[in-house]
């Protein structure tokens, strides 16, 4: 049959282009979520800080790191870090340099501070770990304005940091002059409460290597007691810096804001125009009417087509292994083939015997490929299965299968066919086209993507129902095509059902032994054999069924089913053909040994 026309391939290209598609990016196994820092400014200019996270982990790790940079200001006092596992209780760790669990190690230089902690997860743990440190003279105070200037998370993080919370709390209300602005990702926002002398940092997500910086303004009397001074006037000069900074960003803010809009729109015109162009498609080429004849329930006449083409129309897909059975069993009663089954404890093994050309073409590779003699072996057949790397068996099959769809053609409407499989491409790409329109709304808000998601929706389901309701309406086959698979259909069903009929009174045992093809076609030749013994009798059996008695009728076993054995025996080759590792770096199985590539002692993880 012919294979199913995907539709509009270009314009899902187009979307994901205007999108932007990012590789895949390797990530250490764990996150870090809810990231807060507590800040509390003392009056002497220094600031009590407690940074706290949760480790969230994949695999299992010994502990973990932290590092805060003195440069820029007078130093720092550690004063202790706790841990808490899943739900259990809080713990201080103790400073030790034994490496055993929930101890750490202190490293301090003028350039920064590094804390240590060792403390054994497992795959999925949850760890917070809350740091307590005080910074010394991170606050100076001018002639006519006290600063605080800090790049409050480093850029040296190299995971990011999800559900970030920062708070700097002053010592003292009323600020009436407390001015505050962050930068960093400009999804962020920055709360000024002037009354609480506070002011709160929120984000979702800081990337990797990205720094957060606070910058505050505020009265020197704040920090009265601050020995870190400078006679200078500070306030207008960081005002005016700062005014600059935030017309960038809100620039940059604007420039982003159209970017999405832009891509937005482009997405929501790519769904329109793929909706307009399909409407458009469908009126310039209607389908063909035929009249679908009265189905036959039961049919005694022998299919006017081979076995193959039979099951391929009755099916509506290429012929499989029962079909290439059905045609062992015809190319065996036209004499061009003969059968012998020998019996074993497993699995009788079957043998065919060449007694002139072949008109299948597939079994005519078969013994001209695989056999050297006029015998073909269903065993011989899978050990060249299994060694066969250009996958030559394969090829010949779907050769053969390619031959039954030309015949089966002939009664097929075309046009219909290519309607109906163009609908399946429609609705697969409306389908995928909403939910990318949908994701683009999340570029614009959350309320976008929610009103455009079910409006796209709906589309999609109300499209995927007409083509459902026009993938079975529509006719794929010509009026004769129509008339040859009801009588088919209704042929199938007679065997189907045989156990309902007399054989013996529908035909002679010369008709039968047209029919055993298309029953092995059908897969219902072990049932069909089996009540031609009952009606006809042993003895009929073995003068009027001459070809097929010896193989069906082994040792006076109706049970033996020879199509299935064909069949399943064919089927094994087939799978150990495509099984087998490819030589020219397609598809196939694995290899083993070594190609000598680099990289093999790479790895990574937590301490």
């Amino acid at each position: 049959m012919r294979k199913l026309k995907w539709g509009l391939i270009v314009s899902l290209l187009v979307v994901l282009a205007v999108l932007g598609w990012r590789p895949l990016i390797g990530q250490a196994d764990y996150t870090i979520n809810h990231y807060d820092m507590q800040v509390n400014v003392q009056k002497d200019g220094s600031a009590q800080v407690t940074q706290a996270m949760t480790y969230e982990f994949d695999d299992n790790y010994h502990g973990v790191f932290n590092v805060q940079d003195l440069r820029g200001i007078q130093g720092a006092k550690f004063e202790q870090v706790t841990t808490k596992l899943n739900n259990g209780p809080t713990i201080e760790a103790k400073a030790t340099q034994s490496g055993q669990s929930n101890t750490y190690q202190l490293t301090k230089t003028k350039q920064q501070l590094r804390v240590k902690l060792y403390r054994t997860v497992q795959d999925d743990d949850q760890l917070r770990v809350t740091y307590r440190y005080r910074l010394l003279g991170v606050v100076t105070n001018y002639a006519d304005t006290a600063e605080l200037n800090w790049k409050i998370i480093g850029a040296g993080w190299d995971g990011p940091l999800k559900h970030v919370r920062l708070i700097i709390q002053l010592p003292a209300t009323q600020v009436t002059n407390l001015q505050a602005w962050t930068h960093g990702p400009l999804a962020g926002q920055t709360k000024v409460d002037k009354k609480a002398g506070r002011v709160t940092m929120t984000l979702p997500r800081n990337p990797a290597n990205s720094f957060v910086e606070s910058h505050l303004l505020f009265p020197t009397s704040v920090t009265s007691t601050n020995r870190r001074t400078s006679p200078k006037k500070r306030k207008a000069a960081v005002q005016k810096q700062e005014a600059a900074l935030a017309k960038a960003a809100n620039q940059k803010r604007q420039r982003q804001a159209w970017l999405f809009k832009a891509v937005y729109s482009v997405a929501v015109a790519i769904f329109g125009l793929t909706l307009l162009g399909i409407w458009w498609w469908l009126r310039r080429h209607p389908a063909n009417q035929h009249q679908r004849p009265i189905p036959i329930n039961h049919s005694f006449d022998v299919p006017t087509v081979k076995p193959a083409v039979a099951q391929s129309l009755w099916r509506t897909a290429s012929p499989d292994t029962k079909a290439l059975s059905a045609e062992i069993l015809q190319a065996t009663a036209d004499h061009e083939l003969k059968l012998t089954v020998t019996p074993t404890k497993r699995q009788p093994d079957v043998a065919l015997v060449q007694l002139k050309p072949l008109s299948n073409s597939f079994l005519a590779h078969c013994f001209k490929k695989v056999t050297a003699t006029d015998t073909l072996t269903i065993k011989a057949l899978k050990a060249f299965g299994q060694r066969d790397k250009k996958g030559r068996l394969n090829s010949w099959f779907s050769a053969w299968q390619a031959e039954i769809d030309e015949q089966v053609a002939v009664y097929q409407d075309a046009t219909n066919f290519s309607i109906r499989n163009h609908w399946v491409g429609f609705s697969v790409a409306i389908l995928i086209l909403s939910l990318l329109v949908t994701l683009s709304g999340l570029l614009i808000s959350s309320k976008t993507a929610m009103i455009t998601g079910l409006v796209t929706v709906a589309i999609a389901i109300g499209f995927t129902s007409l083509a459902v309701i026009n993938y079975h309406r529509l006719t794929i086959n010509t009026d004769e095509g129509l008339a040859l698979v009801n009588q088919i259909n209704g042929f199938q069903r007679m065997l189907k059902d045989i156990g309902h009929f007399n054989t013996a009174e529908i035909g002679d045992l010369i008709l039968w032994e047209q029919i055993l093809p298309y029953a092995a076609a059908f897969g219902l030749a072990q049932q069909v054999t089996a009540k031609l013994k009952v009606d006809f009798g042993t003895v009929a059996l073995e003068t009027g069924i001459g070809v097929y008695y010896p193989i069906f009728f082994v040792g006076n076993n109706v049970n033996f089913d020879l199509s299935g054995v064909i069949g399943s025996g064919f089927s094994s080759a087939l799978d150990a053909a495509s099984n087998v590792s490819s030589s020219s770096g397609g598809s196939g199985g694995f290899s083993g040994g070594n190609s000598g590539g680099f990289g093999g002692g790479s790895g990574g993880g937590a301490f």
